[in-house]
């Protein structure tokens, strides 16, 4: 008579023919699931009608995947990283005003992202990010083309300058953001005791910046949980960077002209400047940061001060790109104490 085998026991004694799996989606991947929400956002500056941006944006892609093909032709290494050239591109061209000259946009990435193959032939990724390198370039080169800031000394002490600025007309507002403003706050705010003011929405929905990054914060977060529902998207270095700006915006920022402590304009800092879009996009590229959970914590806090100074409450042109930079610099310093203190650790050990 044959002994009955429970399910349990089956279930136990099954090999797997393949144990090697990834705890966290494949750099590939990751890579694809960018591309897939970067789109996204180009597909919105089509139906917007924002041509020139576009133009722009194809451009510096161009340019960085021919700096990619010809330093593949002479060295045949490494072709997955495409994926990079290509999201470095967009990226480049995103942060670009959409005024900004094609040709130089395209050589600009072209000469920068080909360069970099050659100073950095041993890595995949570089301790400096190419795309602030490339944005700040541009600066340089054409800073006439660049928004001015929009906050003045005036607007700095008063408590919500971004209505100021809507009301103004500065930022516009959509003919369906009273609609939704009301139900909101006839519903969920009403609850909190708090009333979202009109034209909120609609800066959340589309800023209408000249820099294609600064626009469409909406489907920046949407991003950002696309990336976090499957650990594609380590969230500890955005979320201590951006609290800690936010803060300090909150905080502080109006009684540098004068204004009163703990009214700073959030909403703001969040919605301008590029902040969510950088933060979710560039602040946490492959190489750039720390890897100790503490060297983690001191990078993405001291850049949150760096941000604070750089950027103020917002509507800075090229702020964020800067305070990307100098992070770098800041991550080459702890790293450096990261090997000193593991080559301390592995000396006791071996002792």
């Amino acid at each position: 008579m044959k002994n009955k085998i429970n399910s349990s026991e089956i279930k136990n004694n099954l090999v797997n023919v393949n144990p090697y799996v990834f705890s966290t989606p494949s750099v590939s991947s990751k890579c694809i699931r960018m591309l897939v929400v970067l789109i996204i956002q180009i597909i919105m500056l089509g139906i917007t009608k924002s041509f020139s941006a576009l133009y722009v944006i194809l451009a510096t892609t161009s340019g960085a995947v021919l700096g990619f093909v010809l330093h593949y032709i002479f060295v045949r290494k490494q072709w997955y990283t495409v994926y990079f050239s290509i999201i470095q591109g967009m990226l480049i061209g995103m942060l670009l005003p959409e005024s900004y000259p094609i040709a130089t946009a395209f050589f600009l990435s072209f000469f920068i992202i080909l360069i970099s193959k050659y100073l950095f032939v041993n890595c995949v990724t570089t301790w400096v990010n190419l795309i602030s390198v490339t944005v700040v370039s541009a600066w340089f080169i054409g800073s006439r083309f660049f928004p001015p800031f929009i906050i003045t000394r005036d607007l700095m002490a008063l408590k919500n300058p971004s209505s100021y600025l809507i009301q103004s007309g500065v930022f516009p507002v959509y003919s369906f953001d009273s609609v939704i403003t009301n139900f909101l706050n006839n519903t969920i705010f009403s609850w909190l005791k708090v009333t979202l003011p009109e034209g909120y929405i609609s800066l959340l929905c589309d800023s209408h910046s000249v820099i294609p990054a600064f626009r469409f914060n909406l489907i920046t977060i949407f991003s950002t949980v696309l990336f976090c529902s499957d650990d594609s998207f380590s969230t500890f270095i955005p979320s201590v960077f951006i609290g800690t700006y936010l803060l300090l915006v909150r905080l502080l920022f109006p009684m540098f002209a004068g204004g009163a402590f703990n009214t700073g304009d959030v909403i703001l800092a969040m919605c301008t400047s590029g902040t969510l879009f950088v933060t979710v996009f560039i602040f946490n590229w492959y190489g750039t940061h720390p890897t100790s959970i503490v060297g983690k914590f001191i990078y993405a806090f001291l850049s949150g001060v760096f941000a604070f100074f750089i950027v103020g409450c917002g509507t800075s042109p090229i702020g964020m790109v800067y305070t990307v930079l100098i992070s770098n610099i800041l991550n080459l310093i702890i790293r450096s104490i990261e090997e000193c203190h593991y080559e301390a650790v592995c000396s006791v050990a071996r002792a």
